[in-house]
């Protein structure tokens, strides 16, 4: 089965930063940006993410929609591929880790995060996502 049509047969798991009721405007936004990052992950030829994190005060604020933001606000991870993938409303990119997410101190994230200008906050929550979807080392 090619990655296209597995993105159809696996049922995509969205994970809140902070769980909040969201109008159905910006539940759309969600849905773009979702098929934004799938997009880039297609031109790539990589393996779905299997860890998305979403901010929802970066989509909704106040009852006002926020088409974009200033960082981004969706992250999704592949962990086959060790790829990042992150948008921010209008620009979606990927970026491959030196490891594996979870494998990366507390330093090499924050490092990270600086270097593609990503949220401390919302990396770190996508690595206890990852780090609890990851099955126990066996030694």
């Amino acid at each position: 089965m090619s990655s296209r049509a597995s993105w159809k047969s696996k049922v995509m798991e969205l994970n809140y930063y902070r769980k909040r009721d969201l109008s159905s405007k910006a539940l759309d936004l969600i849905q773009f940006d979702t098929e934004s990052i799938r997009q880039v992950v297609a031109s790539e030829r990589h393996d779905n993410p299997d860890v998305w994190l979403i901010d929802p005060d970066a989509y909704e604020k106040d009852g006002r929609i926020l088409r974009d933001s200033e960082s981004p606000r969706m992250l999704a991870y592949s962990s086959k591929d060790h790829t990042l993938y992150a948008t921010d409303g209008c620009n979606s990119c990927a970026r491959r880790l030196p490891a594996k997410l979870e494998a990366l101190s507390a330093d090499e994230l924050k490092v990270f995060a600086r270097e593609n200008e990503l949220r401390n906050d919302l990396l770190d929550k996508l690595t206890q996502l990852v780090r609890k979807d990851s099955p126990p080392c066996k030694g």
